[in-house]
This record gives structure tokens, sequence and C-alpha cells, in this order.
């Protein structure tokens, strides 16, 4: 009787462990210093002075996002989970500080040679996945178009 939940347990753990080998690879894949081409939240594209200002780094699971305002620069820290096996794959970003550390912000990611597209939900009305990659006044999604540096 206690054979196949322990079989079930083995198998749930050798899938965890491939989906944690592609995650990783993923994330590997992601890994670089980047310049954004294009920021988008709710149809709205971002000030030209800030997209020129910001900067994009992902190491290891950290993706830190610089910019620079008033003079001064800072530097946003998040943590990124991400699902290649999920299509489009999916990437979560949870901020480290902040008022919104701690809250997962669902997304979606591809990788086009050097071109990394990101589309984020906007965690104030219900925490959902998008399903495509564009942002717009209904949706109210941020999306990011960046090169990564050579």
């Amino acid at each position: 009787m206690m054979r196949l939940p322990l079989a079930a347990v083995l198998l749930t753990a050798g899938v965890a462990v491939a989906d944690d080998a592609a995650a990783k690879k993923f994330l590997k894949t992601l890994e670089g210093s980047y310049t954004p081409v294009s920021m988008t939240r709710g149809g709205e594209s971002a000030p030209d002075a800030f997209t020129k200002s910001a900067s994009f780094v992902i190491k290891g699971d950290t993706f830190i996002v610089r910019f620079t305002e008033g003079g001064k620069t800072e530097d946003k820290a998040a943590t990124l989970v991400v699902d290649p096996d999920q299509k489009p794959a999916a990437i979560d970003m949870t901020a480290k500080d902040g008022p919104e550390a701690g809250k997962p912000i669902l997304g979606i990611v591809k990788v086009d040679r050097d071109t990394v597209t990101l589309c984020w939900g906007d965690r104030s009305d219900k925490a959902e996945r998008p399903k495509e990659f564009s942002s717009t006044r209904e949706n109210k999604h941020f999306l990011i178009v960046m090169k990564k540096a050579r």
C-alpha cells in the first residue's frame, strides 16, 4: 500500500528536477546587460529621457533595473522565476525591496537572438499572466523590449 505514494513522490521529484534544470538553462540564456529599445505601460510609451537613462542586468535569478532620475542613479532589484515550458515562457518578478517587496508580478518572456521582450501584468487589479506581448490602455500591461549589450 505504501509503495504507490512513494513512487508518485519519486516521479514528481524527477519532473521537478528536470523543470529546474530547464529553468536554470533559460535564466543562463537571459544573463547579460541590456539597454531598452522601448518601454510601454498601458499603451503609453515611457518618456525618452527615462528610456535613455535606463539599463537592465540579469545575473542568475536577479533582475536589476538601473535608471537615472534628477541626476541620481538608482538600482532596483528583483528575483526572477521562469518556466520555459509554458507557451509563451512564463517569468515572474518579485521586488527585493520597497513597497512592492515580496509581491510577485506575473509575466511572459521571449528571446530572439540578442533581443528580449518582457510583458508583465499590472498588479493593481488582479494578478493575471499576460497571454500576448502587448500593452494597451485596456490591459494595462508593461511591455519592455531590450537589446543585449555586446
